[in-house]
């Protein structure tokens, strides 16, 4: 009996031993190391999750104002359908007014697609209309429906204005850059790959913008894919978002590789203080492609104010019902109710990250570009149990029927380790052609002719 105590003593005091001290391991030196303490920063930290609302948004998409053939009117008329709760038509070269107000046209743009638009006037709400669209009277039997399926009220649209796809027309795949509170500012017309200029306008008319479909510049064909990881299209971008933080995200879901370059300018970002939301939209330019990809706003009520305040934040998830990089070619999410998330927690005193959720059956963890975790139930990673593949930041999705969902990353920065990534300034077309541009104006540009060229053919003078 006493020897089995004396057993039972070693025991004990061995556990209390492992309790009362840090956790170690062997490094692949076969050195013993403790566990990292990591530094994790989210951008819904804050969020009171039993309290906070989340607004479906779409906030980029076309009318025949610029290159689309749907009507502005048929286009509000078919996201309030959609259940969106939030909505800014972004066409091109145009700055966005009241769904009731014809806003200035740019005729360059509607004559590059008359098959589409014909030059037609364009078509607004009706003042009553719109208020109804507003305050959620307006009569929608698919919006009722779909309102009936989620189980909550979908409420009114919020109507965003003075938005712009401020890019400048060019014979090839141009910059595209979504621009919001700005009056004035549009690329200038011909220069192509001049995303930099744009974002500097915007800034200094103190408002805020994010990049649109950057896949398409850096190559849309699958035999592009090898571009998307080439160090000068990371550099390019990085050097956007570490200059101006005025530019608040990146689109991850419009062509194929957006996600694969969001990742790679992360890994340049993040290192050098500035983490950047991935966004999603629909770039519709018909209804059938009014419910593409959204973002799902943490917000706590639907103003503009709470509007603007979250996407400087990051605080949303983005939505997409097709991804041929993660979800194949073929796949199309529409009919089904797409992946959600009703909660994240950040557990920093023991290093775990979760999630609640619903509507996916699978989940994916991606830190550095690269899957470091997958399962079906996996809805929460122990930092410490992915040391050796954990990058400056981790990212989760969700897979489902009915589409995919993008968490923001969060930025996980181990202590007693040192972060660096090396930027550099990229000299490129645009940087020569801006030079072009400029001397043009300067010499030739004003004058009658040439003034007279630009207004008829832009409806702007740059």
């Amino acid at each position: 009996m006493k020897k089995a105590k004396k057993v039972l003593c070693v025991v004990l005091s061995i556990l209390l031993v492992f309790t009362c001290t840090s956790v170690a391991f062997a490094d692949d030196s076969g050195e013993v190391r403790e566990e990292y303490t990591y530094n994790i920063s989210s951008p819904y930290d804050g969020i009171d999750w039993d309290n906070i609302n989340q607004y479906k948004a779409d906030l980029h998409s076309h009318t025949d104002a610029s290159d689309a053939d749907q009507t502005i009117e048929e286009n509000v008329k078919s996201h309030y359908d959609l259940g969106y709760q939030i909505l800014a038509i972004s066409d091109h070269a145009v700055i966005g007014e009241r769904w009731d107000v014809v806003p200035e046209t740019v005729p360059l743009y509607r004559f590059f697609k008359f098959s589409r638009t014909e030059m037609r006037d364009p078509v607004v709400l009706t003042s009553e209309d719109r208020e109804q669209i507003i305050n959620g009277t307006y009569e929608s039997a698919a919006r009722d429906a779909l309102a009936e399926q989620l189980g909550y009220d979908l409420g009114g649209m919020l109507e965003i204005t003075r938005s712009c796809e401020a890019n400048g027309a060019t014979p090839i795949n141009d910059c595209h850059i979504n621009t919001f509170n700005c009056e004035s500012v549009r690329a200038k017309m011909g220069v192509y790959g001049d995303f930099e200029s744009v974002v500097e306008d915007c800034d200094a008319e103190g408002g805020f913008s994010f990049l649109d479909h950057v896949g398409e510049y850096v190559g849309r064909n699958p035999e592009d894919h090898y571009r998307a990881y080439e160090p000068y299209y990371s550099n390019k971008f990085a050097n956007i978002f570490l200059d101006y933080e005025s530019c608040v995200a990146f689109d991850v879901n419009s062509t194929r590789y957006d996600s694969v370059i969001w990742d790679e300018i992360l890994k340049k970002t993040i290192p050098n203080g500035r983490n950047v939301p991935g966004i999603a939209f629909t770039d519709s330019h018909g209804l059938d492609g009014n419910d593409w990809a959204f973002i799902m706003m943490l917000m706590p009520e639907l103003t503009y104010e709470a509007f603007e305040a979250c996407m400087r934040s990051g605080a949303w998830f983005s939505v997409g019902r097709v991804d041929k990089l993660y979800l194949g070619e073929d796949f199309d999410g529409h009919g089904n109710l797409p992946p959600a998330v009703s909660r994240v927690d950040v557990d920093r005193e023991n290093n775990v990250i979760s999630f609640e959720g619903s509507e996916y059956d699978y989940v994916q963890w991606i830190s550095g570009g690269k899957i470091i975790a997958e399962g079906a139930g996996l809805t929460g990673i122990d930092l410490n149990d992915y040391e050796d593949e954990l990058d400056c930041y981790v990212r989760f999705q969700l897979l489902g029927p009915g589409g995919i969902l993008y968490s923001q990353p969060f930025v996980t920065m181990a202590e007693g380790v040192e972060y660096s990534a090396d930027i550099y300034v990229t000299l490129d077309l645009s940087t020569f052609m801006r030079l072009f541009v400029d001397f043009f104006n300067a010499t030739f540009g004003h004058g009658i002719i040439a003034t007279i060229l630009k207004k008829l053919l832009w409806n702007h003078v740059w």
